[in-house]
């Protein structure tokens, strides 16, 4: 009974996050019964699914003082502004989609749908395909007694498969809005959010694995195969 409140907690807390991102947005600008607004708002429920798995499943995540950028002044500074970034990007393509819908020559067109939400599509199978081979180790940022290091699968290719999904996510809902402001917005975010959270992991997996987490990581890109 205690997980089944913990999991309705969880939904709750992302139906709410979603509802901030892109329903309140969609409302001020009367889209909000718009068609795309609507699949937006269940791509993004879909997408968040992995997670409320992974807590039905495996029980709570770690404590939100455990994370270890949260611990961190650097990281702290830059989780407030990926917060804001996000916020930002999302509300700011909601902006340019409601521009689109009056002016003509910045219609949305149809090439920008299909390939944006084609993006957050993949994001969805590559989130459930990542969480699902992490199970019990998808946590906040922080080490467990019985911890292991995952290669199988995805891992095999990428060190942080659901740091790609997000991206995918967050760049398909960008396109499919055609919020081309929004993007560049999105892409400093993204440096600033990656740019701690990463280096804050990868010590954090050195210091436990050594060697091991090394030798992974000189046989694997970070976020895209063949690329980063």
């Amino acid at each position: 009974m205690q997980t089944v409140f913990k999991t309705a907690g969880l939904v709750a807390s992302l139906v709410a996050a979603i509802a901030v991102l892109i329903a309140v947005p969609a409302a001020g600008l009367e889209l909000l019964l718009s068609g795309k607004v609507l699949a937006l708002l269940g791509v993004y429920f879909c997408f968040f699914l992995s997670t409320v798995w992974r807590v039905a499943r495996f029980g709570k995540l770690a404590q939100r003082d455990d994370d270890e950028q949260v611990q961190n002044s650097g990281g702290q500074l830059a989780a407030i502004l990926t917060v804001g970034g996000l916020l930002g990007v999302h509300w700011l393509a909601m902006v340019e989609f409601a521009f689109s819908q009056i002016d003509p020559i910045a219609r949305v067109s149809s090439t920008s749908t299909w390939i944006g939400f084609g993006l957050m599509a993949i994001a969805i199978v590559l989130g459930q395909i990542a969480i699902r081979t992490l199970g019990k180790f998808f946590d906040r940022l922080t080490i467990k007694s019985d911890h292991q290091l995952v290669r199988e699968g995805i891992y095999s290719v990428i060190r942080h498969p659901i740091y790609t999904s997000y991206i995918l996510l967050f760049v398909g809902y960008c396109i499919a809005l055609q919020g081309w402001l929004s993007l560049g917005l999105l892409s400093a975010t993204c440096l600033i959010w990656l740019g701690s959270r990463l280096s804050i992991e990868e010590r954090m997996l050195v210091r436990q694995f050594g060697d091991d987490y090394r030798h992974y990581c000189q046989n694997t890109k970070r976020l895209f195969p063949l690329l980063y």
